[in-house]
């Protein structure tokens, strides 16, 4: 069913939810939040929060990252695909001998088998989404 209610009454209940102590309801459905779960920096100036694992029902892994300061994580070799959403700031991925450059609201998708560096600018946060979610138990994992 469509929710016919203003934009305003839908922003208003996610305030309320926010502010109230709220006791679990049971939904399929999940906010996810840079704020429930740890960071974690991979290389200096460049770090991680996992806000999907394999805690649900999902196939899907995923969660939080941002640039501190202008860094890059080198020579990694994915064994899942991803989907890397800029949220504010410049991502760029180099792969294959070129660079995929994107901007605050545009996404990259990086196939599994992919050899890339992702180099990120100081103030840069974005979501990333990847699948499987258990891509480091099948054989032949890591980089």
């Amino acid at each position: 069913m469509l929710h016919t209610g203003t934009w305003s009454s839908v922003r208003s209940a996610a305030q309320r939810r926010r502010e109230e102590d709220t006791v679990a309801v049971r939904t399929k459905v999940k906010l996810l939040t840079d704020r429930d779960v740890p960071w974690s920096e991979l290389v200096p100036g460049f770090e991680l929060t996992r806000a999907i694992t394999n805690a649900g029902s999902t196939q899907l892994g995923g969660g939080y990252m941002r640039f501190t300061e202008d860094a890059e994580f080198a020579d990694w070799t994915l064994r899942y695909d991803e989907v890397l959403f800029v949220q504010t700031g410049e991502l760029a991925i180099l792969s294959d001998g070129g660079i995929t450059v994107a901007c605050a609201g545009e996404a990259i998708l990086i196939p599994n088998g992919t050899k890339v560096t992702y180099r990120g600018r100081a103030g840069t946060v974005g979501f990333f989404v990847l699948w499987p979610f258990d891509w480091n138990k099948k054989s032949g994992a890591g980089a």
